[in-house]
This record gives C-alpha cells, sequence and structure tokens, in this order.
C-alpha cells in the first residue's frame, strides 16, 4: 500500500489515498507537477503499472525518508550533495545505468563510489553579475578590479569556495575525506586575498565584515548603482532588474589568473528510493526522464537550467552564463563527509573578514572538520 500527501509543517505526512502495490508515485515541488504529469502520461502508455504525481516540498520529503522509507514517493528530487548520506543510509539506490549526454560536471555530481544515483535535471551556481552600463567588457581576473567597484559575500563558503579552488586549495582532494585542503598555501593565499578586501579601506567591504548584513548591504550598493559588479546567484537577478540596473551576467574571472575560478555548482536530479516496492519500475521512468527531448521540455517548461549537452542556450543569455559557469564549476562534493565543512569554514571566514590570522583561522577549521568527520 503507497500513500503519499502534501507537506504539513515541516514534515511529510501521509494521506489515505491508496495506489496499487506496483504503482510508482514521483513527489515533487507543485511548480514540476505540470511537467511529470506530461511525462508521465506518455510513459504510462501499455505499462502494467501507473506513475502517479503527487505535489510534495523536496526539503520536507527528505527531512520524513529516514522514518517513513518506504512509505513516501518512489521517485523524488534531491540535490547533490546528499547523494552521499542518502545512499550510506540506504535511503536512496543506484539507477543502475549511466547518465549520458549532460556535462561532466553533471555527470561526476551524480555518481557515488562509482555508481549513478541521479538523473541530473538542473543546474546552478553563483555568478559574476556587472552593470552593463559601467562595464564593457567582462575582466579577466577579479584582483585587477579596484576593491571600490565590486562586492562578493565571502564571509559565506558557497560564494568563497570558487576563490579557494583560484588560488590553488581545494576541499577534498578526488572526493577523499582523509585530504583536506581548505589550510593548504593555495587556500591561505585565498583567505588573504579575501581579508585585503575587507580590509581595503573601502566602506561596503568594511561593512560586510558582518555576515548578518553583508547581503542586504552588497544589494542595496549594487542596485544603487554604487558598484560595477558583484558575485551572486542568478536568483538575485529579478530583484536588480528591477530597480533598473541593466544587468549582465558570465562565469566568474579567475582570481589572477593562476587557476580558474570553479564556482560551487549544485545539481538537482530524480533518484529511486531505497524502500520502493517497484524500484525496476521507478528506475525505467527516470531513465525515461533522462532523454534529450525531455531535458529540452524541462527548460521550457520550467525555465530552470538543464545540464544536458542537447539543450541550446542563447549567446549572450542569462540562462547560456549559468550554463558555461556550472560546465566550467566545481560540483558540491556528494560525500557525507561534506556536511561538516560548512560550519566550521564560516567560523574561519568571520574570522579571517574581521582580520583575524588567515592561517590559525583556516587550520583550526581543518582541525574541527576532522574531528566531526571522525566522530561520523
Amino acid at each position: 500500500m503507497k500513500k503519499i500527501s502534501l507537506a504539513v509543517s515541516a514534515a511529510l505526512l501521509f494521506a489515505s489515498n491508496t495506489m496499487a502495490a506496483d504503482n510508482i508515485v514521483v513527489g515533487v515541488e507543485k511548480s514540476y507537477v505540470p511537467y511529470f504529469n506530461e511525462l508521465a502520461k506518455e510513459f504510462n502508455k501499455g505499462k502494467d503499472f501507473k506513475v502517479n504525481v503527487e505535489a510534495a516540498s523536496m526539503f520536507d520529503l527528505l527531512s520524513a525518508l529516514p522514518t517513513q522509507k518506504g512509505n513516501i514517493a518512489d521517485v523524488f528530487m534531491i540535490p547533490n550533495d546528499r547523494i552521499g548520506e542518502l545512499a550510506d543510509q540506504y535511503l536512496i539506490t543506484s539507477t543502475n545505468f549511466t547518465n549520458t549526454g549532460f556535462t561532466d560536471a553533471a555527470t561526476n555530481a551524480a555518481t557515488y563510489n562509482g555508481q549513478t544515483y541521479m538523473v541530473p535535471m538542473s543546474t546552478d551556481t553563483t555568478l559574476f553579475l556587472y552593470n552593463k552600463d559601467m562595464v564593457k567588457e567582462v575582466p579577466n581576473t577579479l584582483k585587477e578590479i579596484p576593491a571600490s567597484d565590486w562586492a562578493a559575500k565571502f564571509t559565506d563558503f558557497y560564494f568563497t569556495g570558487g576563490l579557494f579552488m583560484s588560488n590553488g586549495g581545494y576541499i577534498f582532494k578526488d572526493n577523499n575525506p582523509q585530504d583536506i585542503g581548505l589550510n593548504t598555501a593555495g587556500s591561505i593565499k585565498a583567505g588573504l586575498a579575501a581579508q585585503g578586501l575587507y580590509h581595503s579601506g573601502v566602506s561596503h567591504w568594511t561593512l560586510m565584515q558582518d555576515d548578518t548584513v553583508a547581503n542586504d548591504i552588497m544589494m542595496k550598493y549594487f542596485m544603487e548603482g554604487k558598484l560595477k559588479a558583484i558575485v551572486h546567484g542568478p536568483w538575485a537577478i529579478a530583484d536588480i532588474e528591477k530597480a533598473g540596473i541593466n544587468v549582465g551576467a558570465a562565469p566568474i574571472p579567475s582570481w589572477d589568473g593562476s587557476y580558474p575560478y570553479k564556482a560551487l555548482t549544485g545539481t538537482k536530479g530524480m533518484a529511486v528510493n531505497g524502500y520502493s516496492d517497484n524500484k525496476e519500475g521507478a528506475r525505467a521512468f527516470i531513465k525515461f526522464v533522462a532523454t534529450p527531448e525531455n531535458a529540452l521540455k524541462w527548460y521550457e517548461m520550467t525555465r530552470e537550467v538543464s545540464p544536458s549537452l542537447s539543450v541550446n542556450y542563447v549567446e549572450g543569455s542569462l540562462h547560456k552564463a549559468i550554463f558555461d559557469a556550472t560546465n566550467i564549476g566545481q560540483p558540491m562534493p556528494n560525500i557525507s563527509e561534506f556536511m561538516k565543512v560548512w560550519g566550521p569554514m564560516k567560523t574561519a571566514l568571520a574570522q579571517i573578514a574581521q582580520g583575524q590570522n588567515v592561517k590559525a583561522a583556516l587550520d583550526a577549521a581543518v582541525d574541527t572538520i576532522e574531528i566531526d568527520i571522525e566522530d561520523m
């Protein structure tokens, strides 16, 4: 007996609409239901089981998954950085096929311990957003831009991870949690670069030392035309355009030309419940989803950027900038140990912004990460 309902409060509860045991329930955000209904209608033809689509919050569903297990959707969307954690708990199972026709970044993001656990649907990352009335050509490096002309929230590791890699640092070498590179010479160089901006004497950088107000200050200055460029996500563009700014978007330039700026990239995709009563049917459905035609349909219906190589984005468009940036970006590690990085790095970056010793701050962060990983 399969049961599913909408999210109630912080947990996904289940209603009494009973379905045949072999039927497949797809649980996705409400905005994605029309897309999956179209695919289900086509997929269901000639099948002895049916795919039914239900609206459910992704994060509420994932929160309920450890306790509900098989009493939840057979197929659902996950962010790639949760794959390792979910696979280790057997809450998702491998797709039993290899993704083809996607960017290397998306293919790698969906792979864990040599197995594919997700069909990539959409991908996102941070960008170099600039005022096209003030910037005629995207610079080759960030370092060459006067501190007074731009801003980035380098107190947040989501935005700062690329700065570390652009200076030769890394998170986990080859996804090995025993090899942490967040206090290497390259990472220390990145920390010093960020600290130099925060202590450049430029007013907005000084104010942005406080992470709680950094985004508001950055957006205010940019929307008032006081900044030529910022590092931010595409979700900020709507507010920027409402403020009358002629905004352009591009992949983030290298810090000083030494290494590319590999912005942290998130990919969402469809996974199969490890406790599903019909795993093979669920796998068949997500394999049906993973075609060039359905990737194009996804983009057309949701306007979210697909990492499929078959979708052609208009040159110079926002979606082309996102696609290019994610294609060269760094997929967020999908091993469960990555969850232990965020807290210590938040502390370290705040200390760096406030002028504390960079090496000491990063050494302390890595020590904490190592201890937390050992305690897993």
